[in-house]
């Protein structure tokens, strides 16, 4: 037993989770719905595992980092989510101080959530993503049969996720319109960037899942990446010297979906605009050196932070019934020729500018052979 499976935890079970899923999230509202999003995906979330019949065998810990009104006081869980969600907040003065210059540091709220994850296997995901029934299905499944070529517990799981265009998340629409816009059309949604097959590994992390004991043994993410992107990378390159790297998402058809919040130009990267600094890359010239580069007392361990469930008198009583309901039908097809007109005028638009772009080119590579 881990030192720190000491730490009080909200669970009042004597059984050990299957699965721990850890996420991060910030009361501040982030690209105009972060809570929205956040609170979407923990109820779809519930309703998943709820309806797998697995309360017991999932928990899912949300490291809050640094908000002033913290995030168990500012969500609206259905009965389903409040049962397995707890968080971990960060208190704004020591969030802080360990930020240094970063304006969010996820591996280190990450890192703070496995390190109390009470799970056999330890899960990270977006505070925004989705995981499926199917997906879930799936996983209890490998666990059971051990259908891979390596051992489950020695295999690094490494899945993209499907992309909810941005026209819809952003309209906010009621928690049933997200439902039933996955089990219509969620099979036929892209990929979110994707990446040569060898490559597969830097591209959008739908969920990057492992053994705690593997977690423990590389110390997590390594927290000197404060900034953004290649924290997976780094982490999969410790690694996989010693364990086998899995494509997940080729077993479970990348059935996990991003509330997208960004809206791309479409001449410019993905990343373009964004005025934050990059984790480095050195790992692309040379594999790490340290398999653990944090020491013994990662994930903030040194600090008596609480994992509290969520306050019972916040919950949403209502109760899903079966079947639709009139204005639940009328909120979707709102929804859905809303955003569909908005993808269309997108689309229209970027043809547009791509034939702009185009012949703008051509006419000054005309030019300057004239000259």
């Amino acid at each position: 037993m881990h030192d720190d499976d000491l730490i009080t935890s909200s669970s009042n079970s004597l059984q050990k989770p299957v699965l721990s899923l850890i996420l991060c999230s910030r009361s501040d509202q982030y690209q105009g719905n972060s809570l929205w999003r956040l609170q979407t995906a923990l109820n779809y979330l519930g309703q998943s595992i709820h309806q797998l019949g697995r309360d017991e065998d999932v928990e899912v810990i949300v490291a809050d980092w640094g908000s002033e009104i913290p995030l168990r006081n500012a969500l609206k869980l259905n009965q389903e989510a409040a049962r397995i969600v707890s968080f971990i907040h960060i208190p704004p003065d020591i969030a802080r101080v360990e930020q240094k210059d970063s304006p969010f540091p996820e591996v280190l709220a990450l890192n703070a959530a496995a390190r109390r994850a009470n799970g056999e296997y330890i899960g990270r995901i977006d505070q925004d993503t989705l995981l499926t029934r199917h997906f879930l299905e799936k996983f209890f499944w490998l666990y059971k049969k051990q259908h891979l070529l390596t051992p489950l517990e020695s295999s690094l799981l490494l899945s993209n996720r499907r992309c909810i265009p941005y026209r819809l998340a952003s309209l906010c629409p009621r928690f049933s319109v997200i439902d039933r816009y996955i089990r219509w059309f969620g099979r036929f949604l892209p990929l979110m960037y994707p990446m040569p097959p060898h490559l597969f590994y830097i591209s959008f992390v739908g969920i990057w899942l492992l053994h705690r004991d593997i977690w423990y043994e590389c110390g997590g993410y390594d927290e000197s990446f404060i900034y953004m992107d290649w924290m997976e990378a780094d982490m999969i390159l410790r690694l996989t010297p010693k364990y086998t790297l899995v494509n997940l998402g080729e077993h479970v058809n990348h059935e996990l979906y991003h509330l997208d919040h960004v809206q791309v130009h479409p001449l410019k990267d993905l990343r373009a605009g964004r005025n934050r600094k990059i984790n480095p890359t050195r790992w692309l010239n040379n594999r790490p050196e340290k398999l653990n580069p944090n020491g013994e007392n990662w994930g903030l361990v040194k600090y008596p932070l609480e994992v509290l469930s969520y306050p019972v008198d916040q919950m949403d009583a209502k109760k899903v019934r079966p079947g639709w309901r009139w204005f639940e039908w009328l909120a979707f097809i709102n929804a859905f020729i809303i955003s569909g007109v908005q993808i269309i005028v997108d689309n229209i638009g970027r043809s547009m500018l791509i034939t702009g772009d185009r012949i703008i080119k051509s006419m000054k590579h005309q030019s300057s052979k004239v000259s």
